[in-house]
Order: structure tokens, then sequence, then C-alpha cells
């Protein structure tokens, strides 16, 4: 796809994980500017010049550990002020592109996938921020697309944070014991980075970014731990595992992306054990 490259071009949250990745992509791609926080809100200065001029947003940024307080007011408070400052600083057709989570969702056991119509009901204060967020943005006039992401990993995805993948990937490479609550029978819904990284890019210098609407982007399909557990191992041979059977976690659910599939041309490319070499490698 062919990008512009006179397009002003926004992204918060740019030191982060997907940020940090969407950052390599834009390169040569427009002029870039970023926002950052050093864990408080921006100042009324730092989102002028965030937003003056911008014509495309990547909202990337957030936060999804630390108190409740925190995480709602670095979700929902930081969110708002932002649609303010675009509003105000920002080219008339500016669009935004947000980063939410299917945590938006309630979870469930079943092991149903779900779809962009399943009735939003977040069972966490992270969910609850990001429901509140995308609600923000929705009523705020603004072009945008919201990407519910299911659970990214890859290189630069942070081990004991809140990614089970780059736990266990680097928990292989110092050869240490591959721990698991319950039998690994337990299942998520896992996206490479890249493919990821492709979707933003895609809605981002898409029209169709301007019709408001929100996906799913995922891979389609659940994935046991014990699968990527065997996938590790036969990576790094010779791994142990232990298993912790009273913490054993009962829900398995995947999402439906075939909405964004079928508007956007995209599906996901990284394969589970080329993606968790990759990830491997990183550490």
């Amino acid at each position: 796809m062919n990008y512009p490259k006179s397009i002003s071009i926004g992204v918060t949250g740019a030191s982060g994980f997907i940020g940090s990745h969407l950052m390599t992509a834009l390169k040569g791609h427009g002029k870039v500017v970023t926002l950052s926080r050093n864990g408080s809100l921006p100042t009324t200065a730092q989102l002028k010049n965030f937003a003056s001029g911008v014509e495309l947003v990547f909202h990337l940024g957030g936060v999804n550990r630390g108190t409740d307080e925190e995480i709602l007011t670095g979700n929902i408070t930081a969110t708002l002020r932002l649609l303010e400052a675009i509003r105000k600083y920002g080219k008339p057709s500016a669009k935004m592109l947000f980063a939410s989570s299917t945590q938006v969702y309630r979870l469930k056991k079943t092991g149903d996938k779900i779809s962009e119509s399943t009735p939003l009901q977040p069972d966490s204060i992270y969910g609850i921020s990001k429901k509140s967020a995308e609600d923000l943005i929705r009523i705020s006039g603004l072009p945008h697309t919201v990407l519910r992401l299911a659970n990214v990993y890859g290189p630069g995805c942070r081990p004991n944070y809140n990614s089970v993948v780059a736990t266990l990937c680097q928990r292989a490479r110092k050869n240490l014991p591959l721990q698991i609550n319950g039998k690994g029978s337990q299942g998520r819904d896992f996206i490479y980075i890249d493919d990821v990284v492709q979707a933003f890019l895609l809605a981002g210098f898409n029209g169709k970014s301007r019709e408001r609407k929100v996906y799913n982007v995922s891979s389609g399909r659940i994935t046991t731990l014990k699968k990527i557990i065997n996938t590790i191992k036969q990576i790094e041979k010779g791994i142990k595992v232990e298993f912790n059977v009273e913490g054993e976690d009962k829900v398995s659910y995947c999402c439906d992306s075939t909405r964004f599939k079928r508007d956007f041309g995209w599906k996901p490319r990284t394969s589970l054990s080329q993606g968790i070499e990759r990830s491997l490698k990183s550490f």
C-alpha cells in the first residue's frame, strides 16, 4: 500500500510496545509527532504542540497496570483531553485510530468467538476504562476507527507484566522452568505485533477509517497455553514445565476479525511458531 508522505501524523504511546513498532513502520511516511506523559497527564502546552495541524492520530497511549485511579485517569481523562486538543488545534479533517482491547467484552468460558456485536460488559477496571474511552471518541464528532486488539505479542513485549508469551519466552531463554496455572488447557487469541501494525496502517491510510467503525483485530482462533509451551520446547530444547493445578484459569476465548478482513483486505500473516521464534530471539 502506498502511504502519503506529506501528512501530519501524531502518535501517543510511541515509546510503548505497539507504538515503537508503529513508529518504525511510519518512517518516511509524513511528519510524525509524539506525545509523552512520563507518568502524568500531558500539559496543555504539550497537547497543543502535539495536536497543532495534525491530520491523523494513532492513539496508542494508555495505562493497563497500576491503581484503579491511575488506570481510569490514564485511559479516560487522557483521552478526553486529547480529543479536546485535536478538535481545537488539529486540522478540521483530523481523524483518529484508537487502540482498544477485547477486554471491553465479558470474556467467557465457552470458547465462542466474540464479534463486534457482542454486548460490551467489561469485568475489569482496564476494560471499563477502554470502553469509556471508546464512548468519548464515538461522541467526539471526529472521524475515527477503533481497533479492539486481542493479546498482542512479539519482540519488545514486557515479560511479567501483561504478556504470558513474553514471560514464557524469557524464562525459556534463561533456562528456567515454564510455570503455568492449571493444566495449560486455557486458551486465548494471540496476534503477532507485525500483523497489528499492518492493521493500523491499513485503517489509518484508508478512507474507510472515516466511517466510524469498530473492528476486532485478532487471529480468530484459540491457542492454548499448552500449545505455546510445546512450540517453545520445540525451539528451546530441554526446557522443564511446572504446573500449578490449584490456580487454573478456565477462561478460553477468541475474537472474530471477519469484518476487518473484509473491509481492509487484511489477514494475520505470522504463524504462532514464527512469532514465538522471533520473540525468543529478542531475549
